[in-house]
């Protein structure tokens, strides 16, 4: 006689901060919670790795102030990580001059995904030159057609061309968009991206004008913190704050299929099915699709090559924290951290005379940031410094294949969600960052702790 399967009151499929959040919140409360991870470790894109002889992330490295979210999670968890801001070098953005030659310059200090707050900034101006910020300038008094918040929604390039001109986008918006969030600016929409400046801009009627009243008033690249000694702390410690609440984790168990039943789901696994009352998906937004039964094109991997350095003209740190290349400057890598220029605590570690660099590929298929020469040659051309083959000591690469979230696949796989009463947490649900994705996970765990669940208390043995 074949045993049931044990019903637990949440099935978390996927591991990644998300889901320990949530996992975190409903164990404590009680809760039977299962998270099912795929592969063999937790922390999602927060991932440990050894440069240089020194523990560093190998995945994201910071995460955005903008939002209380994370502050607040480790002092309610009480995870044991002590926050860290950059140093204040700020970031740079390199571009092709007249002539083809690249030229580099701070990112402007007061901007929102590029667009600047005022055009006739000096910082603004030393990138896009005079005629780019004269034409920039004009964007606060051009007539506003009010069908431009119609839909389809014009893609960002096309709303910045439009109103700061061509310049702004070339030099400022679209390398961001592409280092920041992995998409071109002509694939994505502001609303997607930043809802609160797209409301703005609807009040205000001016871009230039939203963006005044929401820009940063220190430099650019500072509203971010890390941990000392890496990111994926975070998730370490909070895969214990789990753990220790009563969470049940499981690595190695990728997931099947889920299959909606009238008291909840039965999750395939393996050899085995596990019942939930819910279900919760929190992997990235192709396997949710999949899970989902959503047709969803394959994305292009999120492609890094983390690599130590050995050269001393390094030490004067050119590019500050570091740098993000314009799409006519020719290089395989779109940006640029240099890490010890960044994080006193990674200073602190990286052995003398050595530098460690991140080197994000504009292109993951295509290759071109493999060997030392090749890294050699970005690095080169993004920072200005003579770098050779034998001065790059190690190259450690990275490939993301299911993290870049488009608007027509988060929609899609909302709508199955939806209709499966399944629930949605990470990116594909909150957008992308920790800022948004953590208090999105714990506004979802306390609706589900809304509901009473049979077992309320009482602990399942797996």
């Amino acid at each position: 006689m074949t045993e049931a399967p044990r019903r637990h009151d949440v099935v978390i499929v996927g591991g990644g901060v998300a889901a320990l959040t949530t996992a975190w919140e409903l164990a404590r409360a009680g809760r039977d919670v299962v998270v099912l991870e795929a592969g063999d470790a937790v922390g999602g894109m927060l991932r440990r790795g050894v440069v240089a002889g020194v523990e560093l992330d190998l995945g994201a490295e910071s995460f955005a102030t903008r939002t209380t979210g994370v502050a607040d999670l480790a002092a309610d968890a009480r995870l044991a990580v002590q926050f860290a801001p950059p140093r204040p070098a700020g970031a740079h953005v390199a571009f092709r001059r007249e002539m083809g030659r690249v030229g580099r310059a701070p990112l402007p200090r007061r901007a929102v995904i590029g667009m600047p707050a005022d055009a006739t900034a000096a910082d603004v101006t030393r990138v896009l030159g005079r005629a780019g910020a004269r034409r920039a300038a004009q964007e606060r008094d051009l007539p506003l057609d009010p069908r431009i918040f119609e839909e389809p929604e014009p893609t960002l390039a096309e709303l910045a061309t439009a109103r700061f001109g061509p310049a702004v986008t070339a030099r400022l918006v679209e390398p961001l968009c592409a280092s920041v969030y992995s998409q071109s600016a002509g694939a994505v929409t502001l609303s997607a991206l930043n809802p609160a400046l797209w409301q703005r801009f609807r009040e205000l009627g001016s871009l230039t004008a939203a963006v005044d009243t929401l820009a940063p008033q220190a430099r650019a690249g500072s509203a971010v913190r890390g941990v000392e000694g890496g990111l994926w702390r975070l998730a370490a410690e909070l895969e214990i704050a789990a753990l220790r609440a009563g969470a049940v984790i499981r690595t190695g168990a990728p997931v099947r299929g889920i299959r909606p039943t009238s008291a909840g789901a039965e999750v395939v696994l393996d050899g085995e099915t596990l019942t939930a009352g819910e279900v919760v998906l929190a992997t990235g937004p192709v396997s949710a699709a999949g899970l989902l039964g959503v047709t969803a094109p394959e994305a292009a991997p999120v492609r890094l090559v983390v690599a130590a350095v050995a050269v001393a003209a390094l030490d004067r740190h050119p590019v500050g924290s570091g740098v993000i290349a314009a799409p006519d400057v020719p290089s395989a890598a779109k940006a640029l951290t240099h890490v010890d220029a960044k994080w006193e605590w990674a200073a602190a570690a990286v052995p003398a005379g050595v530098h460690v660099v991140r080197l994000s590929a504009r292109d993951a298929g295509a290759g071109g940031l493999d060997t030392p020469a090749e890294v050699a040659a970005a690095v080169r051309t993004l920072t200005g410094v003579a770098v050779n083959p034998a001065d790059v000591q190690e190259v450690v690469p990275v490939s993301w294949s299911d993290a870049v979230v488009t608007p027509e696949v988060q929609a899609a796989v909302r709508t199955a969600a939806d209709s499966r009463g399944i629930r949605l947490i990470g990116a594909v649900a909150a957008g992308t960052g920790l800022a948004s994705v953590i208090p999105h996970a714990r506004a979802l765990a306390a609706e589900l702790l809304s509901h009473p669940t049979p077992s309320e208390g009482v602990r399942h043995v797996r």
